[in-house]
């Protein structure tokens, strides 16, 4: 079960949060355009942030013997995660736009806590 949770928890944060919301944002769609526009960053930070959000998502699918790259991705989602609800907080966004980080923050931290008890690649659990 722990397993299972792991990996829908882990396939969320790396398919939504990061290739297709890395996609989003290095191809820079009208709706990265407005948020930009509405929270005052330059569209280049969107370009460079979709780039680290696919390779961190790649970072998570690695195997746990290489746990401290995993982890480097983990802290990388938080940040991001914790940075886009304060920045739509900050810019008086609805609150649905603040709390949608917050909730792939949770859905990550699920996927962190369970990361040494049940591996993609490991059956164990």
């Amino acid at each position: 079960m722990l397993r299972k949770v792991y990996i829908i928890s882990t396939l969320i944060v790396v398919i939504i949060a990061g290739f297709v919301g890395g996609a989003v944002d290095i191809l820079l769609l009208d709706s990265v355009i407005k948020i930009a526009n509405e929270l005052g960053y330059p569209l280049y930070f969107f370009t460079a942030l979709g780039v680290l959000k696919i390779i961190g998502a790649a970072m998570l699918l690695l195997p746990s013997r290489l746990d401290g790259i995993r982890d480097l991705a983990y802290a990388g989602f938080t940040l991001d995660f914790l940075f886009a609800s304060y920045s739509h907080y900050s810019s008086n966004s609805s609150l649905g736009e603040v709390i949608i980080p917050l909730i792939f923050l949770a859905i990550l931290t699920v996927s962190f806590l369970l990361k040494n008890k049940a591996s993609l690649f490991n059956s164990e659990v």
